[in-house]
């Protein structure tokens, strides 16, 4: 299955160095509006780095737009419904951490993940060590990344994180 990245995902890899990891795991795709959200001063190489590490744009179509607006609800920006739309439209499985967007996915069967889930992938595909997964637990537990507590510390138990 081809996996559709959001760029919440893309930030949490970016802070680990696990943009490589991530494109071991399936094909990934990130639409171009997106990607444009990982354009930001406090990664300054995250866009070059998406791109080297094997992420393929996706050019959104204006059309898209409309079309997704039947799926709207909520507080989701443009990006999170076009991500939504063209995962659904498309059968990929969406990767986002944020809350609205895995709801509506949820809401219509759209397969959703987000960043442990990969970290979890990861682990059992055998592509990082246990040890280098920890630390990006850390890392991202010290960025304060918003991810759930208790399935930080069910990951941290199986990696045997100290």
């Amino acid at each position: 299955m081809i996996l559709l990245s959001d760029a919440n995902v893309l930030i949490d890899l970016g802070y680990v160095q696990g943009l490589d990891i991530l494109c071991q795991l399936e094909t990934i795709e990130v639409l171009d509006v997106v990607l444009e959200e990982c354009d930001h001063v406090s990664q300054p190489n995250l866009v070059a780095d998406i791109l080297e590490a094997g992420v393929q744009p996706i050019e959104t179509k204006t059309e898209w737009f409309q079309e997704a607006q039947v799926y709207r609800q909520g507080n989701l920006s443009n990006p999170d419904l076009l991500n939504f739309y063209y995962a659904k439209a498309h059968r990929r499985l969406l990767l986002t951490n944020e809350k609205p967007l895995r709801t509506l996915c949820q809401q219509q069967t759209v397969t959703v993940h987000g960043t442990l889930w990969i970290i979890q992938e990861a682990y059992q595909r055998k592509l990082s060590t246990p040890a280098t997964l920890c630390q990006w637990l850390e890392t991202l537990s010290n960025l304060d990344r918003r991810l759930p507590k208790q399935v930080i510390n069910q990951l941290k138990d199986t990696l045997g994180c100290s």
